[in-house]
């Protein structure tokens, strides 16, 4: 397997989740045997939109959640995917919804529902499916697993765009990948990805105890605040996560356990994430979970910060968090601010900023050295992660003109810059 077969996941929403092995062993509802909803404790659902290379580690994803059923969950457990996109390397494709359960000693692939031709990355359509989740899994603990490559906060009309700059082409940040790369990403559904603020709205129609995404880059300040209102937690990560993902037959027991609250049980799973990979023949991973009601204490805090004033960052000085070259495009928040803060009132505006982080991080993991394969050609390469707190923050340049007013168009920046 190549480097670039390892890793996988960027922003631009790619839900991903899992194929469905055996699905036509189960029944196709509504209406069949067996399919009827149940009131369960808790319900997890993986959300994959697999019109993308990224297909077959995800189908690796389905198959590791199989093996923790296989293993034994709580009864009261339900383990449901909604899969749209590839199937198998000849170009089939299904959209469909399915539970994963245990009939007669044999782990299956149930229906539940089939749909027709539609965008998973439209938040109508996430809506819609999660109404049907709902209904076939009606659950008190609420939990979503997306799948794919993501860039962050990047808007999707700046993945993969030549930016014009002074009349000639330009490419302020490239975050396009070669096909074949280990890293993944949120989306696209074919062509078509998924903002932030529409995945935000996507997401609303279940309020989440917790979303995790198996995407790149998506624990980056300005994401998570758009979507401090759809989830208790996020666990994510702020770097790039490699191909084959999060490891669900060691993660699901852990979600499900009922010996500690859900923030203590998915700091387990961000650790065994980490863990999972430092035995990997690449070990690299960072993994943060948040406590979204912790988010606007760090805004408030960040405000301040800026409203004190504060220096030109020292670029060659702030923990970057991929090889980007020459413009790295996330940055340690941390190390940023720190950066930034000298003397002063920005100092002890800081102060406060650290109290405040250290109130939204619940755990952070992250192994010593991270991969990157953006901007590294085919090589790919690894960097210290010396200074990593667990979430990322953009750094706006008048010289990178395209990228800065769209980041100043974001919630987070309309709110912490003067």
């Amino acid at each position: 397997m190549s480097v670039f077969d390892r890793i996988r996941r960027t922003f631009l929403v790619v839900a991903t989740a899992a194929a469905f092995v055996g699905c036509t062993k189960g029944p196709v509802c509504p209406g069949g045997p067996g399919c009827e909803p149940t009131e369960g404790s808790h319900t997890f659902l993986i959300y994959a939109v697999t019109n993308n290379n990224l297909w077959r580690y995800i189908r690796g994803n389905v198959n590791m959640a199989m093996e923790a059923v296989r293993a034994g969950l709580p009864a009261d457990t339900r383990v449901l995917v909604y899969w749209d996109g590839l199937t198998n390397y000849t170009g089939e494709s299904k959209t469909v919804l399915t539970e994963i359960v245990k009939e007669n000693g044999e782990v299956i692939e149930r229906v539940l529902k089939q749909y027709g031709e539609q965008d998973s990355t439209d938040p109508a359509v996430m809506k819609a499916v999660l109404q049907d989740v709902q209904y076939y899994a009606p659950a008190e603990v609420y939990g979503i697993s997306l799948h794919g490559h993501g860039t962050g906060w990047f808007p999707p009309e700046l993945n993969n765009l030549r930016q014009p700059m002074s009349g000639e082409p330009y490419i302020e940040h490239d975050l396009r990948r070669p096909d074949n790369a280990l890293t993944r990403a949120y989306g696209p559904d074919g062509e078509e990805y998924m903002s932030a603020g529409d995945l935000a709205e996507g997401l609303s129609e279940i309020k989440f105890d917790y979303v995790i995404f198996d995407v790149c880059f998506m624990s980056s300040i300005e994401l998570l605040y758009d979507l401090k209102d759809n989830a208790r937690y996020i666990l994510a990560s702020p770097a790039e996560i490699m191909g084959k993902g999060i490891p669900y037959h060691k993660v699901l027991p852990l979600l499900f356990s009922r010996d500690y609250p859900i923030d203590r049980r998915l700091a387990s799973a961000a650790s065994a994430i980490v863990e999972y990979y430092r035995g990997e023949s690449y070990p690299s991973a960072a993994f943060t979970v948040v406590a979204t009601a912790g988010l606007q204490g760090v805004a408030d805090a960040v405000k301040r910060i800026f409203a004190a004033g504060v220096e030109e960052p020292d670029f060659g000085e702030i923990q970057y968090l991929e090889v980007l070259e020459p413009e790295h495009a996330f940055f340690d928040l941390k190390d940023y601010l720190k950066d930034i803060t000298g003397n002063g009132a920005a100092k002890s505006a800081y102060a406060e900023f650290e109290t405040a982080l250290a109130n939204a991080i619940v755990a952070e993991s992250h192994t010593p050295q991270i991969y990157s394969a953006l901007g590294t050609g085919l090589s790919g390469g690894f960097f210290p992660a010396d200074d990593v707190c667990g979430i990322s923050s953009y750094i706006p340049r008048e010289w990178l003109p395209v990228t800065r007013e769209a980041w100043y168009a974001t919630a987070w920046a309309r709110y912490v810059m003067p």
